[in-house]
């Protein structure tokens, strides 16, 4: 089952790297690549939930703010602790609107 609900614009990045929502519980982030092309993961730290960015800082590596769990935001990659990953989501790109299906999380392949 799919739920793809509109977040941002491809507008909407001219400035800024990311956009963060919220689907019920979850932060999710949409970031922009240098190529143009676009990505959606989760953007909470899976230890105690705290929210991985703050405004004005979009870097690949983030750390929680609770503990310093340390994150590769592209990747989904936690350095710290390694079955802690961020999940990415499937996102579509339709007439320049952001969709994100917020229902189908994807898991990466096990590393530990």
């Amino acid at each position: 089952m799919s739920k793809f609900i509109k977040v941002a614009q491809t507008t909407d990045f001219k400035i800024k790297k990311y956009h963060c929502f919220k689907y019920l519980t979850k932060h999710i982030a949409v970031f922009k690549r240098k190529d143009g092309s676009f990505y959606a993961i989760e953007a909470s730290c899976k230890h105690q939930n705290a929210f991985l960015l703050s405004e004005g800082l979009a870097e690949k590596t983030v750390f929680c703010p609770r503990h310093g769990w340390e994150y590769d935001m592209e990747t989904g990659e936690c350095f710290t602790e390694p079955w802690a990953y961020l999940r990415k989501f499937p996102l579509k790109i339709d007439d320049h609107n952001i969709y994100v299906d917020v229902l189908s999380p994807i898991e990466p392949e096990e590393k530990f």
